[in-house]
């Protein structure tokens, strides 16, 4: 045979390799039409077969899964979350602390206006000292808070490097999967036509070896699915931690920026309120303004309570989400094992059938050894 001519034979092979490739349900594994040749790179590696290539087959990107684990989990168990969650309901307990009563309470039975202006005063005075230490408070917490959110937006940037990276991983063993679907063909192509040779021990004991390896090779393309279905559950976990620490972000900020400058607003107006009443209508000023202040700080403390205890006690998942992660999780841990009890039960009938045939081919051999010597 000439070169042209072994030329032909590899073009023509490598055409038949691509038409099963194409047969393949290749979004099922992740892949493209044109991902192709990188499985061609990756059957290489079953190119001289054995137990042990075949029992190391795809092992480098195997490990990569147990590596983004327990990068993921450290993530997951990581104090700062709840860290900053706690620092933030620190903060709402400092601010219901000040009692903006005190400002208003007056005693009904006193007929003197001095004693009320003396009552006024020091509760002012008190009032002042306790909101510049209830303030202090709360920036030495807002200050602790910021530090945290710092390493939680970090972090985003770290899972998106990690998404990235078991995205590809997912990609790698897809490749490695088409590429043991293509040799576990080829083997039962050259089983075939080995069972179909004239049987002697020689060949009998290739078919037996053959069909070991082919079931190893089953095994591992099978394992290499179920380690491609957890990387696929690995993404979503991670898009979920981001959006967790996006979220507790977003929370902060609205805290920060909005409710705490509102809150000390309201209070520096109560006490300027206070501060302009009237001496001259002291008596009318004072029922008055305790009668709106009471009102406004009444309805102030309401709304920032019902928002305070709303922001609290929000999840930051819903349930229906909550609800579908684990119905989808539940469904392929089913389907998992339904792939896995039926592959036991395939490579059981495939054993059964091997000897079978085995039984068959010895029988044959042993009548053709007695003829032989019955011609003799």
């Amino acid at each position: 045979m000439t070169n042209s001519e072994n030329h032909v034979v590899v073009e023509t092979s490598i055409e038949q390799v691509e038409q099963k490739f194409q047969q393949l349900n290749l979004q099922e594994i992740g892949l493209q039409a044109s991902d192709f040749n990188e499985v061609l790179a990756a059957q290489k590696e079953l190119s001289d077969l054995s137990h042990n290539s075949v029992a190391e087959y795809g092992k480098n990107i195997a490990s990569k899964t147990s590596i983004y684990t327990d990068e993921l989990l450290s993530l997951v168990q990581n104090k700062d979350l709840d860290e900053t969650g706690q620092k933030l309901n620190q903060v709402v307990q400092v601010a219901q602390q000040l009692n903006t009563s005190s400002i208003l309470n007056k005693s009904k039975d006193s007929g003197f206006l001095s004693n009320i202006f003396n009552k006024l005063k020091g509760a002012k005075q008190n009032f002042d000292h306790q909101f510049n230490n209830t303030k202090e408070q709360i920036d030495v917490l807002v200050k602790e808070i910021e530090n945290s959110q710092n390493g939680l937006k970090a972090r985003v940037s770290t899972l998106d490097k990690m998404f990235e990276g078991v995205q590809d991983e997912y990609k790698q063993l897809g490749i490695y999967i088409a590429a043991g679907k293509l040799k576990e063909q080829e083997l039962q192509q050259e089983i075939a036509v080995l069972t179909n040779q004239t049987p002697d021990q020689t060949t009998t004991q290739k078919i037996y070896d053959l069909n070991h390896i082919a079931n190893n090779l089953e095994k591992r393309v099978s394992d290499l699915k179920v380690l491609q279905q957890s990387a696929m559950q690995t993404l979503p976990m991670i898009r979920i931690i981001q959006s967790n620490n996006l979220m507790l972000v977003d929370k902060f900020y609205a805290i920060k920026n909005i409710t705490l400058p509102a809150w000390k607003n309201q209070i520096s107006l109560a006490i300027s309120l206070q501060e302009q009443k009237n001496s001259v209508q002291l008596a009318n000023t004072i029922d008055d303004a305790t009668n709106d202040l009471l009102k406004r700080n009444a309805d102030l403390l309401h709304q920032n309570s019902v928002d305070t205890a709303k922001a609290n006690q929000r999840s930051v998942i819903d349930i229906e989400t909550l609800e579908h992660v684990q119905n989808t999780l539940i469904k392929t841990v089913n389907d998992v094992i339904q792939i896995q009890k039926e592959g036991v039960k395939k490579r059981e009938e495939a054993s059964d059938r091997l000897r079978t045939l085995q039984n068959n081919l010895n029988q044959l051999v042993l009548e053709s050894s007695s003829s032989e010597s019955r011609k003799s």
